[in-house]
């Protein structure tokens, strides 16, 4: 359940930050920063969203979500590692 929230949480908050801050259509966006190689800065922002649900499943002592979320940040930080050297 914690892999799926952070994926959602994510994919949320990357299309928000491209829908607010381009001119350009939400696919386009991503393309660009895709051929630009900051692709990965678009992720890393995204997955702020995570951190404050992560402390309200700890809160709630809702271990199991809480450990898909860190399951699914470290999944990001690789695939963001990839991104840089693709």
């Amino acid at each position: 359940m914690g892999v799926a929230m952070g994926l959602v949480l994510t994919l949320v908050g990357m299309s928000g930050f491209t829908l607010f801050f381009s001119d350009e259509s939400l696919l386009g966006s991503i393309q660009i920063l895709y051929i630009e190689n900051k692709l990965g800065s678009l992720i890393s922002i995204g997955a702020l969203l995570n951190l404050p649900v992560f402390f309200v499943f700890i809160n709630q002592y809702r271990y199991d979500r809480a450990y898909g979320l860190v399951f699914f940040s470290l999944f990001l930080v690789a695939l963001i590692a990839i991104l840089k050297f693709i």
